[in-house]
């Protein structure tokens, strides 16, 4: 299977439908495209140039169905994209999702009908593409799934591993070297119903690893998705990784109304490889905190998530008493709107900035403090109280995290 070539199968479909034909990945990331073109449209080039389909071109196409599609769609024209017809070809492997078929209009003769009997007659080599396709999110499937487990165990300080690790060629200039964690995975996605789906997943989140020459290491375990990956190619290579990621997943799931979010964390540089466990478990903990804290960013690094450092370091269990004076407040706050002003207040630099992010007016903000004071019998803004008020708040939000499985 290996030795057969992708482009050569597709250039064969072109040829024998005589129409235009490109693959895209489960991100919608262009795989490849025919060398018979006839006349493109606009959105076809624009896909070309950029090899992802825009936004507002995948808008169009999940509106017909395509994100869910285990059989042949057609996409009906769009001018104001510049947009010819177009029928959408799920390659399907084992029941699993692997890619998209396109066949694009490049003229005035189109009939999806008369190329539908025509693909009948492709069958073999669209099961190929499909084939092909699963195989490309798992090469050398031996040899990668023996690298995963090197590169999990060597996050949980496994020696053996760690020392492996250290013979690896692609593994210098450890200090542009990040480990990225990021949430939801397969069966810890609420949108999966099935392990076909889990494993649609898995093969999406493949794929889009496997196209970043940038990334070192991977693991998709069952919990979370864990990378090693080399930012000196762009300050942004993060960022650009958790939106590929965060559209797999969105893919994947994309027959439900919302796609679960995708929440990421960063780890500060590698610098050595025996910080790689110390440096797994800062990306796990800022994934977690970017979870359930709204005001960080769902990709937040180890760097910017404050007092969940402290917490994921010394809170060992997660029964602990609150403080009376959050017990208090809580008990009070039957909406959570004293709460969530509060946590505000003491997240932020002044009294303006907390009335604009609350979108009160001052009077309104004096008057929830006051409420505030009267719940607690104490002034919520002085010191000692302050102090334990705000780190219970946090206390609260970390006990709401999604578990990973690390090693203690």
């Amino acid at each position: 299977m290996a030795n057969i070539d992708i482009q050569n199968i597709v250039d064969g479909v072109a040829t024998a439908l005589g129409k235009g034909v490109s693959v895209d990945d489960l991100s919608g990331r262009l795989v490849t495209y025919s060398a018979q073109q006839g006349r493109a449209d606009e959105a076809r080039i624009r896909s070309l140039l950029t090899r992802a389909v825009p936004e507002d071109i995948r808008a169009w196409q999940d509106k017909h169905g395509v994100a869910t599609a285990t059989e042949p769609v057609e996409v009906p024209p769009n001018p104001d994209l510049g947009m010819r017809a177009r029928l959408c070809v799920p390659l399907m492997h084992h029941g699993v999702k692997t890619g998209t078929l396109w066949i694009l209009q490049s003229d005035d003769t189109w009939s999806a009908p008369a190329l539908l009997d025509q693909l009948a007659c492709l069958g073999d080599q669209i099961d190929t593409l499909a084939a092909l396709q699963y195989d490309k999110a798992n090469p050398q499937l031996e040899e990668r799934r023996n690298r995963e487990a090197t590169f999990q165990h060597a996050c949980q300080a496994d020696p053996t591993a760690l020392d492996n690790l250290r013979t690896w060629p692609a593994l210098y200039a450890l200090d542009t070297v990040h480990v990225l964690v990021c949430l939801p995975t397969p069966t810890h996605n609420p949108a999966l119903r099935s392990d076909t789906e889990a494993t649609q997943l898995r093969v999406a989140l493949h794929q889009t690893l496997a196209a970043y020459s940038h990334v070192l290491a991977t693991s998709v375990q069952d919990t979370h998705t864990t990378v090693l990956v080399r930012s000196s190619h762009g300050a942004d290579t993060p960022l650009r990784l958790h939106h590929d990621l965060t559209a797999a997943v969105a893919t994947t799931a994309a027959r439900t109304d919302t796609p679960p979010p995708v929440f990421a964390g960063v780890s500060s540089p590698l610098k050595t490889i025996d910080r790689l466990p110390d440096a797994y478990r800062q990306a796990a903990t800022a994934a977690q905190a970017a979870a359930v804290d709204p005001e960080l960013s769902p990709l937040s690094s180890w760097d910017d998530i404050g007092p969940y450092r402290f917490l994921a370091r010394n809170l060992r269990r997660d029964n602990l008493h609150q403080s009376e004076l959050y017990d208090r407040l809580y008990s009070a706050d039957d909406s959570g709107d004293l709460l969530h002003t509060l946590e505000v207040y003491y997240d932020s630099a002044s009294v303006n900035q907390v009335a604009r992010r609350l979108h009160l007016h001052r009077t309104s903000l004096y008057y929830r403090l006051g409420r505030i004071k009267d719940a607690i019998g104490t002034d919520p803004l002085e010191g000692p109280a302050r102090l334990e008020l705000h780190m219970a708040i946090k206390t609260a939000r970390w006990a709401r995290r999604p578990r990973i499985q690390l090693v203690s």
